[in-house]
């Protein structure tokens, strides 16, 4: 399987509409902080943190114009964990752009522990 793919915002961005003010994706950081309770995971990931500003590096030559972060890109397709969560990316890739169903989806692939109800 070729390398998963996930894009995340850098941690600090200024977003013209908002000044000279810094922000960070709270969507992004729940998954920031998933792969920092199992840095495994990172390792078996190719994270690959993007500019606010858009273009966003090459993640359009993976999903088009739907360049939302976080999203994470599945470059052989599905597999059994991304059932259900993925939807069509560009040419055979499938991606995930819910942060909830990333989250899933590195839960089950990796074997993690699950968050508590």
């Amino acid at each position: 399987m070729a390398d998963t793919i996930l894009y995340l915002l850098k941690s600090k961005f200024a977003d013209p509409k908002h000044g000279e003010q810094l922000f960070f994706c709270p969507h992004c950081s729940p998954i920031e902080g998933l792969l920092a309770m199992f840095p495994d995971v990172r390792q078996n990931l190719d994270v690959r943190y993007v500019d606010f500003a858009r273009p966003r590096g090459d993640m359009a030559d993976h999903v088009g114009d739907d360049q939302s972060c976080p999203q994470i890109v599945l470059p052989d397709g599905d597999d059994a964990h991304s059932k259900g969560l993925s939807e069509a990316g560009i040419v055979a890739t499938r991606r995930i752009e819910a942060p909830a169903d990333i989250q899933r989806y590195l839960i089950d692939r990796f074997g993690l522990s699950r968050p508590h109800p």
